[in-house]
Order: C-alpha cells, then structure tokens, then sequence
C-alpha cells in the first residue's frame, strides 16, 4: 500500500492540490451576498466535499493542538513531580532539624539543673553483638572525657564509659549484665543496686522482702558515687517477685530511656 502512494505520489499531491482549491473557491461563494445560477449549482455538487474536508480539517487541527497540550502537560506534570519531590525532601529535613533542635535545647535545660560538668556528645555507633550493651559516642579524652564518665540523658541515666580513645568513647549501656547503678525508690528512699538484666530491663537487687516496694514506682540515682548526679531517673518498676525463702525480693525495672531511638547523651565529666 505504502508503496502504491510512492508511486502516485504525484497524482495524490496534484488531487489534494485541487481539492483545496475546490473548498476555498466554495467558501468563497458561500461568503458571497448574492448568488448566481452557476454559484448555487457549484455549492449544491461541491457542499457534501466540503462539509466533510472542514469537518476533517477542524478535526485533524484539534488532534494535533491536543497532541502538543498533552506534550506540555506531561512536561508540565512531570516538573510539578520533581518540584514536590523537592519540597518534601526539604519539609522532611525541615522536620528532622525541628526535632534535634528540640532534643538539644531538652539536653540544655537538663544541663542546667545540676551542677556539675557535662559534656554534649552525639551518638556514632552501636555494638552488634548481643554480649555487650554499647554505643560509640564522637567525643573522646581531647573532650576531657576518661573512663567511667556517667551518661545521662533528660529521660535518664544511658550508661557510663569503659573505653576512651582521642576523638570517641564507648559507653556501656545500664542494661548490660556488666552495670550496675546505685539506685533509690523516689517514693520511698528504698535502697537497691540497678543491674542490666536483659535485652532491655534491669533488676534492682539487694531490695530486702521487707521493703515497701509497688509497681510504677520511679527509680534515681543516689548519688553515693561521682559517676551519676544525684536524683537522675532510672526506671520504673515493672515487676515483682517475693521470694518466700530469701531475705530480698526480685524487682524488674523498665528504663525509662529508649536506647533505639537514642541520638544525643550528655558526659557527666569527673571533677579532679
């Protein structure tokens, strides 16, 4: 088929050539005020052609005007996209930045109501394996910090330092069997040890069965030692077993530090 237009290519270029020749010469008579015998018998042959040509004319002419507005749309569409992409990234930044600015200015505040030295540090890394509770933090003894520095948050107590090298610091976490924190019931003054006891609790042990101790019942530090201040949250108690044939009673205790989502720690810096 293709070829049979090739091959006529003149012919269909000289038919086409007299058809439009034939409907501008039409629509001239139709603009006509007045017309003649010849004019009325011309428009009665030719008025079916050119009805049909205008309406493919208009037609094609819509086609290809709709072609190029979807072709600018798309483009348009497609600019749009990129453009809200861009604005999300920047509002999800926006947001992240909101959020840290938050956690500083908690830290700050924390910061201020203890006297002693503390040192702002950011979390770098955290330890894989299940043996040891630990986390890198990016200050290290340039930063004034050496072994067991506490580290607290506004939430609580993190841990306190085991390793020092120029530039970071491992911090061994309260939930590791390793700690142990010397702690007292808010409530009451009940005196016990906070150990790590597993995958995210402690235990507060040497409580005698005796001791007035009760569910939700708020864990801080003592402050016997120089490592923590005193009066910095612990945890809360989440469980208890009296042990009928022993002197202390078994008392789980829930941090009240989320360390998945931990970011920041203040380093409680020691006082030569």
């Amino acid at each position: 088929m293709l070829q049979f237009f090739l091959k006529k290519k003149r012919f269909f270029f000289l038919l086409g050539l007299f058809i439009i020749a034939l409907i501008f010469f039409a629509r001239d008579i139709e603009n006509r005020k007045t017309y003649t015998f010849f004019d009325r018998l011309f428009l009665d042959v030719l008025i079916t052609p050119v009805k049909i040509s205008t309406l493919c004319i208009n037609k094609a002419v819509h086609i290809w005007r709709g072609y190029f507005y979807l072709v600018d749309l798309k483009k348009e569409n497609s600019f749009l996209k990129g453009y809200i992409e861009n604005l999300e990234m920047q509002n999800q930044l926006l947001r992240e930045e909101a959020l840290e600015n938050k956690r500083l200015r908690e830290l700050l505040s924390f910061k201020k109501k203890f006297a002693h030295t503390m040192r702002p540090a950011e979390i770098i890394g955290r330890d894989p394996s299940s043996w040891f509770k630990t986390i890198i933090i990016d200050k290290g003894s340039k930063d004034g910090l050496v072994r067991d520095c506490g580290v607290v948050t506004p939430r609580g107590i993190v841990g306190r330092i085991i390793d020092v090298t120029e530039a970071s610091a491992k911090v061994l976490l309260i939930t590791d069997v390793n700690s142990a924190v010397d702690a007292v019931v808010k409530r009451n003054r009940a005196r016990g040890i906070v150990e790590g006891f597993g995958e995210n609790t402690c235990q507060l042990s040497y409580v005698l069965n005796t001791e007035d101790v009760l569910l939700n019942d708020v864990l801080v530090s003592s402050g016997l030692n120089s490592i923590y201040p005193k009066g910095v949250s612990i945890g809360t108690v989440s469980r208890i077993v009296k042990n009928k044939q022993g002197f202390f009673q078994f008392v789980e205790i829930k941090p009240l530090v989320d360390f998945a989502k931990l970011n920041e720690v203040l380093v409680v810096l020691k006082e030569f």
